[in-house]
């Protein structure tokens, strides 16, 4: 159960629900019919600092997705390293 994820809380995560039974069912229905329901993009890794900046301004960084030790250190070695 999502309650019970202890990350749940540094990652100020939310919870949805729903009350279609097959959700996966719904979203394919809804592709098909084409209007897209769920999209991914690939940014170029030319853009990989400018993107993890913007996204620190917002709160998202390494340390908030993964607590923990890897998260910290990850979140150190983006700040203080120009990798």
């Amino acid at each position: 159960m999502a309650i019970e994820n202890e990350r749940m809380i540094p990652q100020q995560a939310a919870s949805t629900l729903t009350n279609v039974d097959d959700i996966e069912s719904y979203i394919q229905l809804w592709e098909t019919a084409d209007c897209p329901y769920l999209s991914a993009i690939d940014l170029p890794v030319r853009e990989r600092k400018k993107v993890i900046c913007e996204l620190g301004y917002m709160g998202i960084t390494a340390g908030a997705m993964f607590p923990g030790l890897d998260g910290a250190c990850e979140e150190l070695k983006e700040r203080n390293f120009d990798i």
